[in-house]
């Protein structure tokens, strides 16, 4: 194994799964060296007969998805149990993968933060405050909506003068229920790490999002708090 392959082990960790072609982008952007895909296909393929990798193609329209075993995370040094891919989310969390390599692109001053890091940084989801993303920096659910949300990404923002700010960014495939998404919404209004949320909307969801957005920034103008929520779209990219 070499230490592209560790590279490459310790960045698929911060996903659910990734495929060939996403792994190729971001190393390439890395390296600002375009390499044909098939050095990462044998790059991955290595990895899978070593047992760091597991393979599947669930999804005939889409490529082959990567994801860590439990001796993957050891030799990339991360800790927790390892993610498994599930078919039902599987197109939500590739194009979750999508859109940070988007915001890598449009903000690369952001220090990107994903869901999967969130998660493994607090041993045991049901307590405490929130999860953190790193020292003084919490994401979890606000005051009063009884329940916690971990958001698909967050990206954290240090100003000249040290101050740090933390965006939520939330990518909406499926149509949720106006009330759960007001409160999902109203959590990240009332934490007072966040500064802002961002929900990237699927084609057809824009609308009635926004409705609920527009409803989340009223309560928080009630409740002398800055309204914090947009909406922006999001086309798919796979």
């Amino acid at each position: 194994m070499t230490s592209r392959d560790l590279e490459i082990l310790q960045w698929a960790a911060r996903w659910r799964a990734v495929t060939c072609p996403q792994v190729a982008r971001e190393f390439d952007r890395r390296t600002e060296r375009t390499r044909r895909r098939e050095v990462y296909e044998r790059r991955l393929r290595a990895l899978h007969q070593l047992e760091l990798l597991q393979q599947a193609r669930p999804l005939g329209d889409q490529p082959r998805i990567h994801w860590l075993t439990r001796a993957g995370m050891a030799a990339a040094g991360v800790e927790g149990t390892p993610g498994s891919p599930s078919v039902g989310e599987l197109v939500h969390d590739l194009e979750v993968v999508e859109l940070a390599h988007h915001l890598a692109v449009t903000q690369p001053d952001h220090q990107l933060v994903t869901e999967q890091e969130i998660r493994r940084s607090e041993p045991n989801p049901s307590s405490g405050p929130g999860a953190r993303l790193r020292s003084d920096i919490e994401i979890g659910a606000g005051r009063g909506t009884g329940g916690r949300s971990f958001p698909d990404l967050a990206s954290v923002v240090t100003s000249e003068d040290g101050a740090e700010q933390v965006w939520v960014h939330e990518l909406e495939r499926a149509r949720k229920g106006r009330a759960r998404l007001l409160s999902i919404m109203l959590s990240y209004v009332y934490a007072e790490h966040v500064h802002g949320v961002v929900y990237w909307a699927w084609p057809g969801l824009a609308d009635p999002l926004a409705a609920v957005a527009e409803e989340a920034n009223r309560t928080a103008a009630a409740a002398g708090l800055r309204p914090c929520v947009v909406v922006r779209p999001w086309q798919p990219r796979l």
